[in-house]
């Protein structure tokens, strides 16, 4: 279930501390959360450690929400602000930079397609979504952010500036910054307005 659609009478539950509520809604967002987390990490295992972290911080802070009918977006703040926080974290652990470039499975690409009976084909195409995902994540968080809201699950601005608290402008400016960085990174995989192309 979208966050959007979870029952306000079920936040309002959580918040007075019933268990059964909190398990309930917990089964509800689980899948919504784990495929924002996704969607800004790309990799399966940091996107369940991402979720588990905001599973936490709702079950420990909702009660503090004082307008139930804000927990869709009070919910999207957490998420971006835990992957982004996760990011930094796990980035600090490094002791290099991606100078040998990313081991990136296939699956854990932001492109996907059908390999086809072509072998040649499908190394190719295997071979821009590498290029794809690694320019992606050079991006700064916020830009990285706003890139895939927009450009990769068609948010608007108007739902993208809830998200991340900000003005609309601000999140305009990020999407112009990340897609001018990622024509740079990638040349010849985005279209002329410096949107991701899938079309490939």
């Amino acid at each position: 279930m979208a966050l959007a659609d979870v029952p306000v009478e079920l936040v309002e539950r959580c918040r007075k501390g019933e268990q059964p509520a909190f398990e309930e809604l917990f089964t509800m967002i689980h899948p919504d959360i784990f495929r924002w987390s996704y969607s800004m990490v790309r990799d399966e295992d940091d996107a369940l450690e991402i979720t588990q972290d905001c599973f936490m911080r709702i079950y420990r802070h909702l009660h503090r929400l004082q307008d139930a009918k804000k927990f869709p977006n009070w919910v999207s703040r957490l998420i971006v602000n835990q992957a982004n926080t996760f990011r930094v974290r796990k980035k600090k652990k490094q002791t290099d930079s991606l100078e040998e470039g990313l081991d990136v499975s296939e699956d854990s690409l932001p492109l996907q397609g059908s390999s086809g009976p072509d072998p040649r084909a499908a190394a190719e195409r295997e071979e821009i979504y590498r290029h794809v995902n690694e320019a992606i994540k050079e991006l700064p968080p916020r830009q990285r952010t706003a890139v895939m809201l927009f450009d990769v699950q068609n948010h608007s601005i108007k739902e993208i500036a809830a998200k991340l608290e900000c003005s609309e402008g601000a999140v305009k400016f990020n999407i112009f910054q990340g897609r001018r960085k990622l024509r740079a990174l990638l040349g010849q995989y985005v279209d002329s307005e410096g949107k991701l192309d899938f079309t490939e």
